[in-house]
């Protein structure tokens, strides 16, 4: 029956003797509506109502055409402009951007993908990895310390270690450990019975940050370790020890930590309670850990990695504290975050001892019981009782007795500790033997706001200018500079084997700011044990002279300038020892796995093991430091960032990346090979005088106009109109 024939059956059944029961869409008797198909509603593309409350699919468009674009549900649009191969592209095949794809030749010489992706070229370079050999990083290498091969001929620098760890010392090739025990560890005993193997080549470790007492600023080239055996309580007074000799308790696995304070153990014990040290020299802080995951990781939080802020917690350094006229250095100690029951008088339990300066007046005191200066120097006995001495600026050049000199001298010479600022050169400059650790030239100079800059050309000097960064100290990150305030210049430069970390060469200055030397000064430098630090601008401005502890004490946290002190201060209580590391056993290339570039022999030297012969490169197989022939790897959709049509592998392949959702087109929003919206205005019920159903709304989909009232039905009266059956 035809349309017309329903319509007339409709408006005149009775009458004319038709039916009264009319075929609806999807009816119990098995008819169809049947009112509208593709063609008689001139659709090519998308969905479209039937006009009795259905739809009806009218199939979809080419690639580069999309639904709408040339009329109402028909295909057309020009929303894609195809690429060509001259576009970056030599050989191979590639997509058009717009879905299809082009073939651009072949290689007259070498391999396609061999210059880069669809570039010919023999894969001698690498062009961030699309073909030939992808360097690898320290952390691929599994590297902690020394140089290290990139898999591609050349070598990485994988930074230094700490005292007292070496590269390799444990034994295990580029990694900073302590030395290997002198049976080579190979007896098993408690928590080393508790190290577990994993699969895969995974390992159970432990990380974190060390952090100075106050928890927040990290701290370099602290030891963490687990002990095997009981730690021991540490001698009392100065003493000639090495770094070796500092550490107890038999360490099972430990880590230095980086510029950033980070570290990571490996092969950890696996359980509950497993016990920790976090050590910088004679700082020292033990905890538990509650429990240790085998083959994964354990981030510990900072209340158990950072520094004892009192005796209770851990060991402090006992320091001797001679306050100055102007340079506030206790404060900084406070800023550290120790507390302030750990400041007091010399012969209290408190771990920094105060004592007062001469010069232009006393400096701060904890009372009227405070002693002078002289009760430290004067008596060899009492000075060494310290572990660290720190002698603030008097205010002006005070001479100092010999007798004094020889005894700080002699402090030094068997360990001790010495830092030094500004006028308090007189300590060095006057002493036969530390007057030639530089060119003094006391009162040369002085002023306010330069800008110093960091020696980086050692490691802890790189080490000291990535801290900086680390805590917002230098004057912007990568910078190696620091901004001084209060500057001196009262040394020209340094000699023998003493240390420069900051100079000016600004506002016509050519001073060194800060200095270090290891005593005894001439002596060879695996017998050296003591420690010298002199700095030559005041790091606390404030006035300390007859203040009462802490009120001359800023609140709030440490200044830029400050954080450079407070890195000195732990460098000082570091351990001293030589920078040689005998216990570890060079590899070969052999043992490196290297047949070809240079690779590092596990304990902080380099090896050059051999080119490769013609057509081959140094990786350039995929196998690290591996003579092999270069080839192109191919780049999947996911690394191009592409989401439909034809593409190329950059090594002469295709891609199929797929197909656009409904209302969308490759290509359409710009972006070659990235499914974008198209721009097609879809049609509404009222303008199609739609009562009901489902009808085309022009660009590929469809359009619900409602249903009809109760006892009327969709296209009764016409597609999509309502009528009843009477």
């Amino acid at each position: 029956m035809s349309s017309h024939r329903v319509l007339s059956c409709l408006g005149l059944a009775l009458l004319a003797g038709c039916s009264s029961r009319v075929p609806t869409l999807g009816g119990g008797d098995g008819g169809s509506c049947g009112l509208v198909t593709c063609a008689s509603a001139g659709a090519a593309c998308g969905l479209i109502g039937d006009g009795c409350g259905g739809s009806l699919d009218c199939g979809g468009c080419p690639e580069s055409q999309y639904c709408g674009g040339g009329g109402a549900s028909k295909c057309g649009g020009d929303i894609c402009t195809p690429a060509t191969c001259e576009a970056g592209s030599s050989c191979g095949k590639i997509g058009d951007g717009c879905g299809g794809s082009l073939d651009c030749g072949s290689c007259a010489s070498g391999f396609c993908g061999g210059g880069g992706p669809n570039r010919c070229g023999d894969g001698s370079y690498p062009d961030g990895g699309s073909a030939t050999c992808t360097p690898r990083t320290c952390a691929e290498a599994n590297a902690g310390c020394g140089p290290v091969a990139d898999g591609c001929g050349g070598l990485i620098q994988c930074g230094s270690c700490s005292a007292p760890q070496t590269c390799g010392g444990g034994g295990h090739p580029s990694v900073c450990e302590l030395p290997r025990l002198p049976d080579g560890g190979s007896t098993c005993t408690n928590l080393c019975l508790r190290q577990q193997s994993c699969d895969g080549g995974s390992t159970t470790t432990v990380s974190g940050t060390v952090f100075a007492p106050n928890g927040q600023d990290p701290l370099y080239g602290a030891l963490v370790y687990v002990p095997n055996g009981p730690v021991q309580p540490f001698a009392p007074g100065v003493s000639c020890l090495t770094c070796e000799s500092q550490v107890s308790g038999t360490p099972l696995v430990s880590a230095t930590t980086d510029a950033q304070g980070r570290f990571t153990l490996f092969d950890v014990p696996t359980g509950a309670s497993v016990p920790l040290v976090v050590q910088l020299g004679r700082w020292r802080r033990q905890v538990t850990i509650p429990a240790v995951a085998a083959c994964g990781d354990t981030a510990l939080p900072a209340t158990l990695t950072r520094l004892p802020k009192n005796r209770s917690e851990g060991d402090i350094p006992l320091t001797a504290m001679v306050t100055g006229n102007v340079d506030a250095l206790e404060c900084v100690l406070r800023g550290i975050g120790l507390d302030d029951s750990e400041f007091g008088n010399p012969g209290s339990a408190a771990r920094i001892q105060l004592f007062t300066a001469a010069g232009t007046g006393p400096g701060a005191s904890i009372d009227a019981n405070t002693p002078s200066s002289a009760a430290l120097t004067a008596d060899a006995g009492v000075l060494d009782g310290y572990d660290m001495v720190l002698f603030g600026c008097e205010g002006y050049e005070h001479p100092k007795a010999q007798s004094d000199l020889a005894s700080v001298l002699q402090y030094a010479n068997v360990g001790g500790r010495v830092f030094a600022t500004h006028f308090s050169y007189t300590w060095l400059d006057t002493d036969t033997t530390w007057k030639a650790a530089a060119d003094w030239n006391p009162g040369h100079g002085q002023g306010n706001n330069i800008v110093g800059d960091v020696d980086t050309s050692f490691a802890k000097g790189q080490a000291f200018s990535d801290w900086l960064d680390a805590v917002g100290a230098s004057t912007a990150p990568g910078s190696e500079q620091v901004s001084i305030d209060n500057w001196r210049w009262d040394v020209d430069g340094v000699k023998g084997r003493t240390q420069s970390w900051i100079t000016t060469n600004a506002q016509s200055t050519n001073s060194v700011q800060h200095l270090t030397f290891n005593t005894p000064f001439t002596a060879p430098a695996d017998q050296q044990c003591g420690r010298v630090l002199f700095s030559d601008f005041h790091v606390s401005n404030a006035q300390a002279k007859g203040k009462t502890f802490p009120a001359e004490c800023a609140s709030g946290g440490l200044t830029a300038q400050e954080h450079i002190l407070e890195f000195m201060l732990f460098d000082l209580a570091s351990c001293v020892s030589p920078d040689t590391n005998p216990t570890c056993t060079p590899l070969t290339c052999a043992e490196a796995n290297a047949s070809c570039g240079q690779a590092g022999d596990g304990c902080g030297g380099t090896l050059s093991c051999g080119s490769c012969p013609s057509g081959q490169t140094c990786g350039g197989a995929g196998v690290p430091s591996q003579c092999g022939t270069p080839t192109c790897t191919p780049r999947s959709c996911a690394m191009q960032g592409l989401d439909c049509g034809a593409a190329g592998d950059g090594c002469g392949g295709t891609l199929d990346c797929g197909s656009c959702p409904p209302n969308q087109a490759c290509g359409a929003g710009g972006t070659p090979n990235v499914c974008a919206d198209v721009p097609c205005t879809k049609t509404t019920c009222d303008a199609q005088s739609a009562q009901c159903g489902l009808i085309a709304d022009g660009c590929g989909g469809t359009l619900d106009c409602g249903s009809c009232a109760s006892g009327a039905q969709c296209g009764v009266l016409g597609p999509n109109i309502c009528g009843s059956f009477r």
